[in-house]
């Protein structure tokens, strides 16, 4: 039995509490379509299943935002110095995430709690900034709200058929992690072709 299985079993079992813990680690794709589903069939209230995975979804990302806060800008930049040449990263490329954060946190934080891979990210140069805690979690819960209420709707309106749905989330996180992984790889072998040219 893998994470999920686990957490739709307890979910059905437990009910809200269950919806809540569980989405503070897993992805809200996999979890609130079933939760939609619960209440579909009477067993959950949709709109309260919407609210304790949301509450879930920030707490979880909270704890990524205070890591990178405890770990502070300072550290992270003495890293960059110290050991950015072998991930590639270097200091420079930090400033410019932070300023990209400065003019566009808000968005940036509240609309990537909808995009699966991105969606832990977004809560590192937040606390690296740092964002303000209000601010941050107000803005996170915000986002994933408004994925959940979509996830557990969908959920809903299907009913039994909920399962229907995961092909498509699966395509859609398919499609966010291949740019992902493209635009990284496209870092890479740029900062790789640069490093090679400065070796000569």
């Amino acid at each position: 039995m893998d994470m999920v299985e686990l957490a739709t079993d307890a979910i059905a079992d437990y009910g809200y509490w269950a919806l809540g813990v569980f989405l503070v680690i897993l992805a809200p794709e996999a979890l609130m379509p079933f939760a939609g589903f619960l209440a579909h069939e009477g067993l959950l209230n949709l709109w309260l299943s919407i609210l304790v995975g949301s509450l879930g979804g920030t707490a979880g990302s909270t704890l990524i935002y205070l890591l990178a806060r405890r770990a502070g800008e300072e550290r992270v930049r003495d890293l960059l110095r110290r050991r950015g040449r072998w991930v590639l990263v270097r200091e420079s490329d930090l400033d410019k995430v932070l300023g990209v954060y400065e003019r566009k946190g808000d968005w940036i934080v509240a609309g990537g709690r909808l995009i699966p891979t991105v969606r832990s990210l977004v809560s590192i140069p937040a606390g690296l900034l740092p964002m303000s805690f209000g601010r941050f979690v107000g803005l996170t819960f915000l986002g994933t709200f408004i994925w959940n209420s979509f996830l557990g709707l969908a959920g809903y309106t299907l009913g039994a058929q909920w399962s229907a749905l995961e092909p498509y989330l699966g395509v859609y996180g398919a499609l966010v992690t291949a740019t992902v992984l493209v635009v990284v790889g496209i870092f890479v072998v740029r900062r790789l072709l640069a490093q090679g040219i400065k070796g000569r």
